[in-house]
């Protein structure tokens, strides 16, 4: 690029003009000014809303190789062309800094001096020593009450948030590596199953709440007549009908679910043997029971170590869940009947 060079002869007679094209923006718009000084710009494009005398702030953006540098004032607009194809601009009220800082800039378009953006910052600095070095000695100064508070609490601020930070990262690793917690849980009671004696149709006998141990609870009869009555082992409510009434049930396939109704209701969760090692009997734990806000307080009652023996038969070494320890919770707080099979989280701090 070939630097050109012409003396004001319209508006700023006394200083140099560059004809290098710079950015200028004026009321957020993007011209391109094709020569300025240290005393103003002219742009060969129209400006709308604007008056001969109108005063407005400018930014000019100075392109260098890999950085551009970018300089904020005040300016006048002097003169619109009739046909508004040219305007101009003075500047207005430059400080000693942003005068040398310029001047600069024009010696480095013109020399070719600027190769980095560091030069442009030793160059500031130095031209503009005095008033850095003013400001300096105020920063230095040493601060009233007023500033010793704001210096304070925003040290305390950081210490606070660092302080913040570290928790959640100890609450995080606790809540990976050392808190048991597992959803293969359910609401849980003891249960049996009636099973037919023979091959017959299942009749259901008169329904109850709870069954009284004796109770007659349904009937099988056989083809031939003969009758088995299927009676409660326990204080038991019907859970669920496994082969219904009125139809045929085989020797020994289970009939109807019984219930205890005599025991509280506990919590059935299932864990890989390693975590279920790390508990003890009487270990507090958090039961999340559907519906619920807040957990269900509970204490770990039983450990059961021994796997479903037939699953593991059955499966052999690939058995998944008869592999699995038996965890019994009993709440601090009775559980309704009705809760009965839910599904619920574990959480055992």
């Amino acid at each position: 690029m070939h630097t050109q060079i012409a003396h004001e002869t319209e508006i700023h007679r006394q200083h140099i003009r560059l004809r290098i094209p710079i950015t200028v923006e004026i009321d957020g718009t993007s011209y391109v000014a094709d020569d300025w000084s240290l005393g103003g710009f002219g742009v060969a494009n129209g400006i709308a809303g604007r008056q001969p005398g109108d005063r407005f702030p400018v930014r000019m953006f100075f392109p260098f190789e890999d950085f551009e540098i970018v300089l904020h004032a005040d300016c006048q607009l002097v003169y619109v062309t009739p046909d508004h194809s040219r305007f101009g601009c003075r500047f207005l009220g430059l400080t000693a800094g942003q005068a040398e800082l310029f001047r600069y800039l024009i010696e480095a378009y013109l020399s070719g001096e600027i190769v980095s953006a560091g030069d442009v910052l030793v160059a500031a600095n130095r031209r503009t020593g005095a008033q850095l070095r003013r400001l300096a000695a105020v920063d230095e100064e040493e601060p009233g009450l007023g500033g010793r508070l704001r210096r304070w609490f925003g040290h305390g601020l950081l210490v606070a948030a660092a302080l913040g930070l570290v928790a959640l990262v100890v609450l995080g690793v606790r809540e990976r590596y050392f808190v048991v917690r597992t959803s293969d849980a359910v609401v849980w009671v003891p249960m049996v199953e009636l099973r037919a004696p023979f091959a017959g149709r299942v009749e259901a006998l008169p329904r109850k709440p709870v069954f009284a141990a004796g109770d007659p609870v349904a009937r099988v009869v056989a083809a031939d007549g003969s009758e088995a009555t299927l009676v409660s082992p326990c204080e038991c409510a019907l859970l669920q009908w496994i082969t219904v009434p009125g139809t045929y049930a085989q020797p020994a396939e289970a009939v109807v679910t019984l219930a205890a109704a005599d025991q509280p209701l506990l919590i059935r969760a299932q864990l890989p043997v390693d975590r279920a090692r790390r508990l003890a009997i009487g270990q507090r734990a958090e039961i999340w029971l559907p519906g619920s806000p807040e957990p269900l307080l509970a204490q770990v009652e039983k450990l059961d170590f021994k796997p479903d023996l037939a699953g593991l038969v059955r499966n052999g070494p690939d058995a998944g869940e008869s592999r699995k320890a038996q965890i019994y919770l009993r709440p601090d707080r009775p559980l309704a009947f009705d809760l009965l099979g839910s599904l619920v989280e574990v959480r055992i701090p």
